[in-house]
């Protein structure tokens, strides 16, 4: 990654408050950003335009590019109708623009009866009511057309496990109404909800209904004798490998951190004279460490642990927060690290700590980006080999600083915890690759987004697995990363040739999903070829992707099989993994943030979904408290 030089411009911007609760990310954005001038030839969105006239004008000179602004195809974009535009009263939390009277909108914090609930006889969701109490009395007496507002069958609408109601935090961006005001709603703010709950198992409460049927009455077709799990452990291209990427395939060395040692991990708090944190925040945002410290205990099995020491106090930087800029959104800042440790270094004895998790105020304002920019997530990292003739060296009184990360003002929003930032970031210490395609990565930030002219977002694994995207709907590691990490055990990988498939004739096969913890088949790998494979594992809603429930929102129920390819001749970053999608299923939208397109793929096999790759035939044939995989050689 690119560093900043010390000579570099600091942006221009308004001087922040003082107090971290004062200011909002959305505020900056609409007082210092100059109005958005969204390219030709792009896939873009609602929220990349400050109002309807803009994006109307846009969409006339891009109508090949224009499903995202118009997702209703009545000829007019962001308009009523249209996810992100005037239909959603302007409050989209993940627009850029968040200014109603310029977008042509109002805002709607409303409730009870007559203020704008949904005809009679009509199919609604949550997000057409603004308050609880609202939907609840619609649903009274829309019993037949309910299923959307009561998606646990629990006979409340809008309620605790149902999708866009209270446990959304009321400020959920999938929500139709998109409303700011949790009181209205009947609930309370996402920074309350975290607190109420002990994140001591690294779980977020578990409210989706999941299957747990068994296969009954059904001969399950015999599978061939599995072929030796080393088979399986794939080669990698000798010499593919590159830069500060890590292994995509066999052997891994790990040359940093070990997947089976114990993680000795401090915090340090860093704030400024001109922006102070408020020590109030500090147990919310170890909360997010403890997330992230017991998600990796928990992935791994028990293999890899953490002692944390949890700072209680914010460290006051010497220079003010626009000092500390960094050209790339997510860098490694090496004199905002520096001056961290430097603060820190008499409380701590930096030869016992083997991870450094720096904590940002709420929504600092550093500057970031091309052209900098304060409302950039200013994120940073490091995990490479370096010295002290290096830029990146950071050490402290007992020596170099390796392994830090940080997560900025882009991940303080409930849609992208800042826990997966550190779960993806954290990874790149254990040797593991990015599964993005690094041309769709907008390292320089979202305002200046020339690289990102894919026809979907991310790269080719897209969205299902948080070292592609770590804020996407699936933020768990593919059975792929726990393969190389040594966090799946020889008995939970069934190990296949390609001429097994072949010549044995179709078979059944049993998976767990990846995040339910108990005995069985995790992966179904087949070895297709020197440096290639095919992977199928399970998905389950549940902690970390519990958020797979957003594809409901495209008519897919939230659980079954993800299938991908394996080409170990690329390195990471390159498209190591790419996602199968099943026959007639292309692509799904979802507004997951400015950095990230709306186009994502539909991945996800539901029962009855079947593809054909690499001239292997793959379908669910049941799916309950396990998947039921057919393999079978497809006939030519």
């Amino acid at each position: 990654m690119a560093t900043v030089d010390s000579t570099e411009a600091v942006v221009s911007a308004t001087s922040p408050s003082s107090s971290v609760t004062s200011t909002s990310s959305a505020e900056i954005a609409t007082t210092t950003l100059a109005p958005r001038k969204v390219a030709n030839g792009v896939v873009a969105g609602c929220g990349w335009f400050d109002s309807q006239p803009e994006a109307q004008e846009w969409f006339e000179e891009n109508r090949d590019f224009g499903e995202g602004v118009d997702t209703n195809g009545d000829g007019s974009a962001c308009d009523v109708g249209d996810w992100g535009g005037l239909g959603t009263h302007c409050t989209v939390p993940v627009l850029g623009h968040q200014n109603c009277e310029a977008f042509g909108g109002v805002d709607k914090n409303t409730s009870g009866p007559g203020s704008g609930a949904p005809s009679n006889g009509v199919v609604a969701g949550c997000g057409s009511f603004d308050s609880q109490r609202q939907a609840q009395e619609w649903f009274e007496e829309n019993r037949d057309f309910g299923e959307g507002v009561d998606t646990n069958g629990d006979g409340s609408a809008c309620d605790f496990g149902d999708w866009g109601g209270l446990t959304r935090y009321c400020i959920e961006p999938v929500l139709a109404h998109q409303i700011h005001n949790c009181e209205a709603f009947g609930t309370i703010s996402w920074q309350q909800y975290f607190a109420s709950f002990d994140f001591s198992n690294g779980a977020l409460p578990n409210v989706y209904p999941l299957p747990t049927g068994e296969l009954v009455n059904v001969d399950l077709l015999a599978a061939p004798n599995e072929s030796d799990e080393n088979l399986c452990r794939i080669p990698q291209l000798p010499g593919s490998r590159y830069g500060g990427e890590g292994a995509t395939a066999f052997p891994v060395v790990f040359g940093n951190l070990k997947p089976d040692q114990n993680v000795r991990l401090a915090t340090i708090p860093v704030d400024w004279f001109d922006y102070q944190g408020n020590p109030a925040d500090l147990s919310t945002e170890n909360r997010q460490v403890q997330i992230f410290m017991d998600y990796y205990e928990m992935a791994s099995n028990g293999a890899l642990t953490f002692t944390p020491t949890f700072a209680e106090q914010w460290y006051r930087l010497p220079e003010s927060v626009s000092s500390y800029p960094q050209r790339q959104v997510s860098d490694f800042n090496p004199k905002l690290a520096q001056h961290g440790i430097n603060a820190a270094d008499d409380d701590l004895d930096f030869s016992q700590v083997d991870m450094v998790v720096f904590i940002f105020p709420t929504d600092a304002p550093i500057p970031a980006g091309v052209p900098l920019s304060p409302t950039e997530h200013a994120s940073m990292q490091a995990f490479n080999d370096t010295d002290p003739a290096d830029e990146r060296y950071v050490a402290s009184d007992e020596g170099w600083i390796r392994n830090y990360i940080s997560g900025g003002m882009y991940f303080d929003d409930p849609l992208r915890p800042v826990w997966s930032y550190y779960i993806h970031e954290a990874a790149h210490m254990f040797e593991m690759p990015d599964w993005y395609l690094i041309a769709a990565n907008a390292v320089l930030g979202s305002q200046t987004p020339p690289e990102l002219n894919l026809d979907y977002a991310a790269g080719p694994l897209n969205v299902w697995g948080v070292m592609s995207s770590q804020d996407g709907p699936s933020r768990t590691f593919v059975a792929w990363t726990r393969w190389l990490l040594g966090w799946l055990d020889d008995d939970q990988v069934d190990c296949y040739s390609l001429e097994q498939v072949q010549t044995h004739g179709s078979f059944d096969t049993e998976l767990l999903a990846l995040d339910i913890y108990e005995s069985g088949t995790k992966a179904i790998i087949i070895r297709t070829g020197q440096y290639s494979g095919l992977l199928i594992e399970s998905r389950r809603p549940v902690f970390p992707d519990d958020w797979l429930v957003a594809w409901e929102t495209n008519g897919r129920d939230p659980y079954g099989l993800i299938v991908y390819e394996i080409d170990a001749t690329l390195p990471g970053a390159y498209g190591t993994l790419s996602v199968v999608t099943p026959d007639g299923h292309e692509f799904g939208y979802m507004e997951r943030g400015s950095r990230m397109q709306q186009k994502v793929i539909d991945a996800l096999f539901n029962v009855g979904n079947s593809a054909t790759v690499q001239g292997i035939g793959i379908e669910l044939i049941f799916s309950g408290n396990r998947d039921v995989v057919r393999i079978s050689a497809a006939r030519n």
